[in-house]
């Protein structure tokens, strides 16, 4: 949890960008704010002050990864909403930046703490996607037993597997076939 203390934007984003760095080059496992302090001139006792727990200081950074800010997409269709979150992956993970960043949370070993920093931040994450998916259940396009995080599960991960494991190409055609698949997987809508 964030302390409620005035922090310049400056220092917010050179703090946030600062673990972006430490986390594509170490991962989560091996986030130590005092080396990225010291590694990217930060003051640690400022950084303490705003997140006395380096957990959520993860946490705070990865949800402002670029691209998060983005609206989510309401085009009136699940189908194209679906494409549109599918090319927002595919331009986040095959980004320099996205590629290091996803790396970072690989897991390695289950038994370790920090596997709940990942799970909390996919849940965070997958809850404000969520409205893409309420939106579609309003519409009467979603059928009442789908639960939108193993949804959206079905649609990031191809995409992350050829970016991250295949290196194959990740364009709006294969974003297109991806968001079909999930698609006819949900809908009430005939396809």
């Amino acid at each position: 949890m964030t302390v409620e203390h005035s922090l310049a934007d400056d220092d917010r984003h050179r703090i946030v960008a600062a673990v972006h760095d430490e986390l594509a080059r170490w991962g989560i496992d091996r986030f130590d704010a005092g080396a990225m302090a010291d590694r990217h001139g930060l003051d640690l006792a400022v950084i303490r002050q705003h997140w006395p727990d380096p957990e959520d200081l993860i946490l705070d950074a990865l949800a402002q990864r670029p691209g998060y800010d983005t609206p989510l997409p309401d085009t009136g269709s699940l189908r194209t909403d679906l494409f549109a979150l599918a090319q927002r992956m595919a331009g986040m993970v095959t980004s320099e930046e996205g590629r290091k960043l996803h790396g970072g949370h690989l897991i390695a070993d289950t038994h370790i703490a920090s596997v709940g920093v990942r799970r909390t931040a996919w849940r965070t994450r997958a809850s404000s996607l969520g409205r893409v998916f309420d939106q579609a259940r309003r519409r009467g396009e979603l059928r009442e037993d789908v639960d939108h995080a193993t949804a959206l599960e079905l649609l990031f991960a191809p995409i992350n597997m050829r970016a991250l494991y295949t290196g194959e190409a990740v364009d709006d055609a294969y974003c297109e076939t991806v968001a079909d698949l999930v698609c006819r997987a949900v809908s009430t809508v005939d396809q």
